[in-house]
């Protein structure tokens, strides 16, 4: 049985790479905690870079979990033609995102056509020699695959190879994985897809001028630049986020002033607490909902209102939709 160990402090994901803290440390010697590894990987994929990071991750995690050198994900884009979508491998400029390559006689397409996994553990003896155009130039001695099916494109094919053969197949428990594998491979392109169309929507109504754009948000919501008494306001309130009240009689206790002289003060320039305090509260929401991902109700207490509802109905004031609903449209462009 095959160890796969992929931890915190591996050199693929170094501590200082945001991945190896979602996914954290593994020591995979069984199917039960592979399965574990594979479910940990798809349900933290939407807070990593990109839903192709999540599929690289699992290609790597099978590469070693079967002993293999090579894993790719292909899809067909004719009879004897294949489309690389993802790959793992240790040799640089063996296998690009977009390749073609030829698999008219192939392993996979043994299996596009049974639709069974696929295990051959000495390519030589058992299949004859494969055509080296089918794998980029590499001599296949071991195999095994399966099949990516997904809900928006025609299905795809999961393998991992390697240049010399195996001793001896893999067994039905790692058949099973494997299947369990391909199935998250799916769920992942098929998120990746959905994003991509999602983005392409937004796009659109960026162009037709019926939404902002989230640099246009961003640009609205910047804190004022303001000096004397407003521009301590202002630092005093930025200091005061997520940690104490935001009343103007906590302000001018800070600032050492009565409550009345503040107002008085900001109002000899023009200034009213209340906006000053929710242009503050508006640039602080944006960067919680998008960057930082934290709940509204963390972020209505963060910025000092009395409940959730209430924020609510202060960001639709501010953006004209609701905090959920601008997380949604804006999460994948940070």
């Amino acid at each position: 049985m095959i160890i796969l160990e992929l931890t915190e402090s591996s050199n693929r994901y170094p501590d200082s790479n945001p991945v190896a803290s979602l996914i954290g440390n593994w020591k995979i010697d069984d199917a039960e905690q592979c399965l574990a590894y594979f479910y940990n990987v798809i349900v933290k994929s939407h807070a990593m870079e990109s839903y192709n990071q999540a599929i690289n991750l699992l290609l790597d995690a099978g590469k070693q979990r079967f002993g293999m050198d090579y894993a790719l994900v292909t899809r067909p884009v004719s009879e004897s033609v294949y489309e690389v979508q993802a790959f793992s491998c240790e040799e640089d400029g063996r296998f690009y995102v977009g390749q073609h390559i030829s698999t008219a006689s192939s392993l996979c397409h043994r299996v596009r056509g049974s639709g069974d996994v696929c295990s051959v553990s000495d390519v030589a003896k058992t299949e004859g020699t494969i055509s080296q155009l089918a794998y980029a130039g590499v001599n296949v001695g071991s195999y095994v695959g399966a099949q990516v099916k997904t809900h928006f494109a025609a299905s795809s094919i999961l393998c991992f190879f390697s240049s010399a053969p195996k001793q001896q197949s893999i067994d039905a428990e790692d058949e099973n994985l494997l299947e369990m594998l391909a199935q998250g491979v799916a769920y992942l392109v098929d998120q990746q897809k959905t994003q991509a169309q999602r983005k392409n929507i937004d796009s659109t109504m960026f162009a037709n001028g019926s939404l902002n754009t989230l640099d246009e948000y961003l640009e609205q919501a910047k804190l004022p630049e303001l000096y004397g008494i407003p521009g301590r306001v202002v630092e005093v309130l930025k200091k005061r986020i997520g940690e104490s009240a935001l009343s103007i009689g906590h302000i001018s206790d800070e600032l050492t002033l009565s409550k009345r002289t503040l107002q008085r003060r900001l109002q000899q320039q023009n200034v009213n607490f209340a906006e000053l305090r929710d242009q503050v509260r508006y640039h602080y929401s944006i960067d919680y909902l998008v960057k930082n991902r934290k709940s509204i109700d963390s972020i209505s207490t963060a910025l000092d209102f009395s409940d959730r509802t209430s924020f609510t109905n202060a960001f639709k004031r501010w953006t004209g939709m609701s905090p959920s609903t601008f997380r949604k449209l804006f999460r994948d462009f940070v």
